[in-house]
């Protein structure tokens, strides 16, 4: 190879790494290994198929291949099929100061059920499972990103402001194993839901004038 040819390759990597241009597969897809080892894709990167908007009115819609919000209603997107016990990977990339999160094995909100009730009652009825935290300001004695919340307190993680996070979440049972960019988070054991959805969730849409939103990709659960 000329030693011509072998610069302008080796400055074309460089600049795929500097994009931030995907190593492995591509985005919202599976490898052979993992559509061998029982990985189901939650987001095909193009559409909502097989999800669900219950509760809050946020707008949700598919922008560069992610699902994203910047609603200012908050609300839930649950998935239609319903898992007990799995793995699930997720990546999500917002800002460091928002309210958001995931929802695992949770019963999407009735409608028929939230209306004419009483903000309390309200809340009740839309937590039917369990919520991970995406949140790096919670209160003081609050649950911080990477936690379970009211179940699992996770140990110091941070949100890479404007950058992928990833999170991986083990739920086996009553046992659950949180690992968040990498490092493990969390673990503990909580048997009050057993069943239900994946769900995203958008909590503070007021801080949306000040541009904040939400994106999601790269869902993907295997069942155990």
């Amino acid at each position: 190879m000329k030693r011509a040819t072998r610069l302008l390759l080796s400055a074309g990597a460089g600049l795929c790494i500097m994009l931030g241009a995907p190593s492995g597969s591509a985005p919202n897809t599976l490898t052979a290994q993992e559509k061998a080892e029982g990985w189901i894709l939650l987001f095909d990167g193009k559409t909502l198929n097989g999800w669900i908007s219950r509760g809050g009115g946020a707008e949700w819609r598919v922008v560069d291949a992610a699902i994203m919000t910047d609603s200012r209603r908050g609300g839930g997107l649950y998935t239609v099929q319903q898992f007990s016990d799995f793995i699930l990977k997720a990546e999500f990339r917002t800002t460091d100061d928002v309210d958001a999160g995931m929802y695992l094995r949770i019963q999407p909100p009735d409608p028929n059920r939230m209306r004419g009730t009483d903000p309390k009652a309200k809340k009740t009825a839309e937590r039917r499972g369990y919520e991970l935290q995406i949140r790096d300001t919670a209160r003081k004695g609050g649950y911080n990103t990477g936690s379970i919340i009211d179940a699992i307190q996770a140990s110091p993680a941070h949100i890479k402001s404007n950058q992928w996070n990833t999170y991986e979440v083990t739920a086996q049972g009553d046992h659950f194993v949180v690992v968040f960019n990498g490092e493990k988070v969390a673990e503990g054991h909580d048997g009050k839901f057993s069943r239900g959805s994946i769900g995203l969730q958008w909590a503070h849409p007021e801080r949306v004038s000040e541009g904040h939103k939400i994106e999601f990709r790269n869902l993907k659960i295997k069942p155990l």
